[in-house]
């Protein structure tokens, strides 16, 4: 009886620690490297840990000698992002997640080239609109600029700050990671291709 108590106790626990909001506020700098910085906040604000000063490879605007494995990456990004079915899980999971997910603030100041006009074209076309309704909607800042004929580049500052609830967080993220769409789309992605899209 004191064991199944106790184990009850810490179910209990767990639960109403799941669904207490996590803040997390994220900036990143793309400067000739990417620089990531994460600080996240729990109990409100009792608790604070933070992860950052992760490096990631060079984009900037100099040609490089391996150009191929620039055009390599585009291609596994626009192969992946056309899997059938894709775009219809992100959409439900971004519903899923409206209520669960509070943007306080996101402020952006981007330059970006996929390396061809094209992409680049078809990129912005994408987005910009998305852009726009974000910043009549909600209290960000973003701003998305197309730069043509220019190599690979992400060039600018991102700052965002939102609070989730993981209870509510946990359970469309696993259902999104273990959809056979994108399954699919992180395997195209790493180099691997997919002979038949579903």
């Amino acid at each position: 009886m004191t064991l199944l108590l106790i184990v009850l106790i810490v179910l209990i626990l767990v639960v109403f620690l799941l669904v207490i909001p996590l803040e997390i506020e994220l900036t990143a700098g793309f400067h000739g490297r990417a620089v990531f910085q994460t600080r996240f906040k729990y109990l409100f604000g009792l608790i604070s840990w933070e992860t950052g000063g992760s490096r990631c490879k060079k984009i900037g605007r100099e040609k490089k000698a391996a150009g191929g494995d620039q055009l390599s990456m585009l291609s596994h990004t626009c192969e992946a992002i056309q899997v059938k079915g894709l775009w219809g899980r992100m959409w439900l999971l971004v519903k899923r997640l409206a209520g669960s997910v509070s943007v306080r603030s996101i402020n952006s100041d981007l330059i970006i080239s996929l390396g061809d006009d094209y992409y680049t074209g078809m990129l912005a076309g994408l987005l910009i609109p998305l852009v726009l309704y974000l910043n009549q909607r909600m209290a960000v800042d973003v701003s998305l600029r197309p730069a043509f004929e220019e190599d690979l580049l992400l060039e600018g500052d991102l700052s965002a700050d939102f609070q989730v609830r993981p209870l509510a967080v946990i359970g469309p993220c696993l259902a999104f990671a273990c959809s056979p769409q994108f399954r699919r789309a992180r395997q195209i992605f790493s180099g691997g291709r997919c002979k038949k899209r579903s």
